[in-house]
């Protein structure tokens, strides 16, 4: 009998085998839903409507034409399906149109886009070309009405493509929602609405997960071994051989039922190769259509050179974003930490040896050496060594700032020029330890929509500003999801409250929460006067909210601050920040606003741009510094001067104090034009065109703001 190392890495439990027979329903909700539009909606994103609609896309300039996407999360469920269902309500429409409603439900080619984003000018972009296959069907015939309910789409074709996506390790799945008939009602186009997620009719996909266990296997071998660790309900195995194997091993199986057969083996071609080819397949059947498959995935030990480490764990949890080509890493340890973790080696080569000299002190003072555990590996034949090293730095008691809302918190704008670390300012990772900071601030939120969306927040300025007035690090919680409505954060039991009260629990293990800042209602705003019941609501659950967060974190007076929507001229917006966030004052105690004047969105027209995001997030700094002064000490109490600012013909001139101090240009409109870092005493002089300038400067307690007007211009 040959000895193989043998490891389960991936288990499926079908948690509704209860009983033997019995088979598992979900019933989904989407992630995102919307559609686009022709003729003048072509630029128009309707992500954030209460319906999405359809009608027969003829063409861009057709002001009638919709399309419909929808998204759902698939994660957690087996490829192993029953049937997929997918239920949209509509509250239907009267007769008399003049041709069949055909409504067809076709794939999406990505799926990483969101509904506050998508448009019919940027569609085949973020979405993908059209794919014209129809998964399934709903007809209408013509003439007929229809009533208010749910219509299903039904096809064997349809539980495929999910089945598959599965299968692949997709997360998510998108449907593409369209008639393929013009139906009109006379010459009126008859445009049929369904109820988006934004609705408690909103669309669901019901996935019936089959009765897999007739088709078990009792047992399975590896040269007629068994497989360490087999379970009839566990399909992925990892059997590690060694580096100098060459023939691949033989895989048996034995059906768990008499009715049972293993219908084929298909054997890995290779043991080098990717891990398609590393791969045996067990397909079991029971005399029908239906298959189970169990995969064996075959890994050659490392050679006797390897001198890696697979894993390292750090009092018992595995170190977060390790990887054992990177040998040097930080690790932040909490203010309150009294003991010097324990680090915990695991070989990539169970064959090599390990030394381990562990730190011995968690002091500022004590030097980089005495703060390092550092691991020195050798491989098994002893010719090669890799030093491993963990440094420990314990931070101070950090102030904390919670940063929530959707995709204008999250941030949509690049931030190819702003990629370098944030120094003193940390943020919390998926694991709840902290890093330090850097864009996009979002990419840990526990809710976000897809990684690749996530742009610069209003965040990255307000906590670099935080830092330079009160010479001190502070810690950030970003946890904003693109186009979600206060329905959904308004009190525990709701999925974005919860989430973010779990984050925000975390990183209170590292200081105090000084304060929430807070972008939505994107969402839920509507055009109409301020006391209407959708105003009302909103008031309401906003002080709910608020309320919550202080209560459950344990922080009375947490400090409140809200932004205004975009507030360009003519907007929708004007109402809601008219009567809503201008009033926050009077909804929640403690709170504030900052202003959207003079803000510019991309040519999306849902999103700030990037100098202007800037500038949103030192306005929330500015609201932020002002009440927190005497509640956030600064780091230094040394006595310090005022910067002095002219300007001459041409130039701005600054000849900074005795501080490190940190400088921000704006044009008169507010728009971010330069941020620039100044030694004590430096002086510089920056070239300018005839105008006004707005200049912002923080250091320590000192937070200003200053126009200067530059006369003539600068000569070269």
């Amino acid at each position: 009998m040959k000895a193989y190392f043998i490891s389960i890495i991936v288990s499926i439990v079908f948690s509704g085998f209860i009983n033997m027979y019995s088979s598992t329903t979900y019933t989904l909700s989407p992630t995102d839903d919307t559609y686009i539009g022709g003729a003048t909606t072509t630029g128009t994103n309707f992500g954030w409507e209460n319906t999405f609609k359809t009608y027969f896309f003829s063409s861009q300039t057709n002001s009638a034409s919709r399309v419909a996407y929808i998204k759902f999360d698939i994660r957690g469920i087996s490829s192993y399906l029953d049937s997929v269902k997918l239920r949209l309500y509509t509250p239907g429409f009267g007769s008399g149109g003049g041709a069949i409603h055909k409504f067809n439900i076709y794939p999406v080619t990505k799926n990483s886009w969101a509904e506050d984003g998508l448009t019919y000018n940027n569609y085949t972009t973020i979405v993908g070309a059209q794919n014209t296959t129809i998964l399934a069907s709903y007809s209408v015939a013509a003439g007929v009405a229809l009533s208010a309910g749910y219509i299903e789409f039904s096809d064997p074709v349809l539980t495929k493509i999910v089945a598959d996506s599965i299968a692949k390790g997709c997360e998510y799945i998108s449907f593409r929602l369209a008639e393929s008939n013009m139906v009109k009602v006379g010459t009126v186009a008859q445009i049929v609405d369904f109820q988006s997620k934004e609705n408690s009719n909103g669309p669901q996909l019901r996935i019936v997960e089959k009765n897999v266990e007739p088709y078990r296997a009792s047992d399975i071998q590896s040269d007629a071994a068994s497989l360490t660790g087999f379970t009839e309900s566990t399909y992925r195995y990892v059997v590690r051989l060694p580096y100098t194997a060459t023939t691949i091993p033989t895989i048996t199986a034995t059906p768990k039922y008499p009715a049972t057969t293993v219908a084929t083996i298909t054997p890995a071609t290779s043991l080098t190769g990717t891990e398609a080819t590393r791969t045996t397949k067990v397909t079991m059947n029971s005399g029908g259509i239906d298959q189970l498959v169990y995969s064996v995935v075959f890994e050659l030990l490392p050679s006797p050179t390897d001198a890696q480490l697979s894993n390292l764990t750090v009092d018992g949890k595995a170190l977060e974003f390790f990887d054992k080509t990177r040998l040097t890493y930080t690790f932040y340890v909490p203010y309150s930490a009294t003991s010097i973790p324990l680090i915990t080696p695991t070989l990539n080569d169970p064959s090599a040896t390990y030394n381990m000299v562990a730190a011995t002190s968690l002091s500022s003072s004590a030097s980089q050496s005495d703060r390092t555990t550092v691991i020195t590996v050798t491989s098994a034949n002893g010719l090669v060594s890799k030093i491993y090293s963990v440094e420990f730095i314990q931070l101070p008691k950090l102030d904390i700032i919670l940063a929530i809302g959707q995709s204008n918190m999250s941030g949509r704008a690049p931030f190819a020029d702003v990629t370098a670390s944030m120094e003193n300012i940390y943020l919390l990772t998926p694991e709840a330890e902290m890093e330090i900071a850097s864009n996009p601030m979002n990419k840990y939120s526990n809710i976000r929509k897809d990684l690749s969306l996530q742009g610069l927040s209003p965040a990255y300025t307000c906590a670099l500003a935080l830092r330079d007035s009160f010479t001190s690090p502070f810690g950030f919680v970003v946890n904003s999801q693109g186009g979600s409505a206060i329905d959904l954060w308004y009190k525990p039991t709701k999925a974005n409250y919860d989430a973010t009260l779990i984050r925000a629990k975390q990183a209170q293990r590292f200081g105090t929460i000084r304060a929430i800042i807070w972008h939505q209602g994107e969402a839920d705003r509507v055009a109409g006067l301020a006391e209407t019941p959708v105003f009302t609501t909103y008031k309401s659950k906003l002080a709910q909210m608020v309320a919550n967060f202080r209560a459950d974190l344990n922080e009375p007076g947490l400090y409140f601050v809200a932004g205004e929507l975009y507030s360009g001229v003519g907007t929708e917006h004007t109402t809601f920040n008219t009567e809503v966030i201008r009033n926050v004052g009077s909804i929640v105690t403690n709170s504030d606003y900052v202003t959207t004047e003079n803000l510019l969105r991309l040519s999306d027209n849902l999103h700030f741009d990037e100098p202007s995001v800037k500038l949103f997030g030192s306005r929330y700094a500015d609201k932020l510094v002002l009440k927190l002064n005497g509640v956030i000490t600064s780091s230094s109490e040394q006595k310090i001067e005022e910067p002095l600012l002219t300007s001459t013909n041409g130039y701005l001139n600054i000849h900074n104090s005795n501080s490190n101090t940190t400088f921000h240009l704006f044009d008169v409109m507010g728009r971010f034009i330069e941020q620039f870092k100044l030694a004590p005493t430096q002086l510089i002089q920056i070239p300018a065109e005839k105008g006004v300038y707005i200049i912002k400067y923080s250091q320590r307690n000192n937070y200003k703001t200053i126009k200067l007007i530059v006369q003539g211009n600068h000569r070269n």
